[in-house]
């Protein structure tokens, strides 16, 4: 089968690595986006960097939105793949890429009529609500295309391709590079745009990327003539999906109201909180590409019934995440002012960001640990176990900033962050373990 890999055959960890690697590298291209708005954004100052923090929240919410189709779809596909149902798994593709486009034109219309109630609940003065609402309206119609890029992407992964998302995302990324800096600062006699610029850059790459997808599409034959629209199948899709969903979109909620608190420190604060996710988003995003190949590799095994590949494959992936996290609680901890000071350098914003990565930092290892145990969950199509815990200790954050910002200040905000992230990790691979065991035994019954 053309642009698709068995997942149920071969040495583990090699299979492992192979999938892998293209995924963290497609993230890193994804997350690069963001990361190379907010260095050039950061010359602008806090105010420009607040702004394009707090629209951002709500193009996070619209991704939120969206696994609910592509988590499903991406089980589904894994499972067909595994148990050779090829033209089912086909169907699943098209009938996602149909609920994908609906759900973000919906979205964009929300957006659209809301947003002076969206970014007035921050009250953040009139220039800088400005940028926010200048930046959203353009980066909306982006997400449109972004979720659409995920969904092909997570589609891509689960037959095992995780190689061609890479390569159109890195197109993305080199045309988000060049204009970035034009379309900011201006060229020659041209003015530049600020934080209008930034999002079309944004728009613009993700645009390229749908159009090379669309491209790709065709000569996979992804979408072929003999799969149809099936509500059945949708309902599954969303089944499966909606868990997660709620998960992301609650934790979004949960930011918008932390950012609330937060902004009661000032806009620096808000921008302080922007900038250091960016720079967490390196980890998240490297655990992210294990999670989406433990994803497929889980699917596609739980599929064949591989129990024993499951097995195996979870402990050398926890080893990984173990050792990866350790390093980089180890970075965040002992260099937090060199790794913030590529984004901003004024002496409040550099004194409130070191605070915060150092803070973090002791969290890294335990939300690695937690964002790879949700891809195998996912794998096996235990989606709704995940979201129990994270939504819980995610909601747990608002009255435990409130408490400790009392004695620590904005610190007792990001305390409350990390604390919530080494909860869900140590919880959430015990868990995993006993869910291993469960399946385990009701296999051995079926036999």
């Amino acid at each position: 089968m053309k642009g698709t890999n068995d997942l149920t055959q071969g040495p583990i960890m090699s299979t492992l690595m192979k999938l892998t690697l293209p995924i963290i590298a497609t993230n890193f291209i994804s997350t690069t986006y963001g990361l190379v708005d907010m260095i050039w954004v950061g010359g602008l100052g806090s105010g420009p960097v607040a702004a394009i923090g707090t629209a951002s929240f709500f193009i996070n919410l619209a991704i939120a939105l969206s696994t609910m189709i592509t988590i499903g779809t991406g089980i589904k596909v894994s499972h067909c793949m595994g148990s050779g149902k090829i033209e089912q798994a086909y169907s699943y593709v098209k009938n996602g890429f149909v609920m994908s486009v609906v759900l973000g034109l919906l979205y964009m219309v929300f957006i659209i009529s809301t947003q002076d109630q969206l970014i007035g609940f921050f009250d953040l003065g009139n220039e800088v609500e400005l940028m926010a609402k200048q930046f959203l309206m353009i980066s909306i119609v982006g997400a449109v295309f972004s979720i659409l890029n995920t969904l092909y992407a997570t589609v891509m992964n689960a037959m095992g391709n995780s190689k061609q998302p890479f390569y159109i995302f890195s197109m993305g990324l080199i045309l988000n590079i060049i204009l970035d800096p034009l379309l900011i600062y201006g060229v020659g006699s041209l003015e530049g745009w600020g934080v209008a610029g930034a999002a079309i850059a944004t728009l613009t790459a993700n645009l390229l990327v749908t159009l090379l997808f669309i491209i790709k599409t065709k000569k996979l034959d992804l979408i072929s003539k003999q799969s149809v629209r099936n509500s059945r199948l949708m309902i599954e899709v969303i089944r499966l999906g909606i868990p997660i969903s709620i998960q992301r979109i609650t934790f979004t909620i949960i930011s918008i109201i932390m950012a609330k608190i937060i902004v009661g420190w000032g806009a620096e604060a808000i921008a302080v909180q922007k900038v250091g996710i960016q720079i967490e988003s390196i980890s998240y995003m490297t655990i992210g590409g294990l999670q989406g190949a433990i994803a497929a590799f889980f699917g596609q095994n739980y599929g064949a019934r591989r129990l024993d590949r499951i097995q195996q494959g979870y402990r050398k992936a926890l080893l990984m995440t173990t050792i990866f996290g350790a390093f980089i609680s180890f970075i965040f901890i002992l260099f937090p002012q060199q790794l913030f000071s590529v984004f901003l350098t004024d002496e409040t914003s550099m004194k409130l960001g070191t605070d915060y990565m150092r803070i973090i930092g002791f969290s890294q290892l335990f939300m690695c640990m937690e964002l790879m145990t949700v891809g195998a969950f996912n794998g096996i199509g235990k989606t709704y176990i995940p979201p129990i815990f994270s939504i819980l200790f995610t909601v747990l954050r608002i009255p435990v900033a409130l408490l400790l910002s009392e004695p620590f200040g904005l610190n007792g905000v990001w305390m409350s962050i990390a604390l919530s992230s080494v909860f869900k990790g140590i919880i959430l691979v015990i868990w995993f373990r006993k869910s291993l065991r469960s399946i385990h035994k009701s296999l051995a019954v079926s036999e």
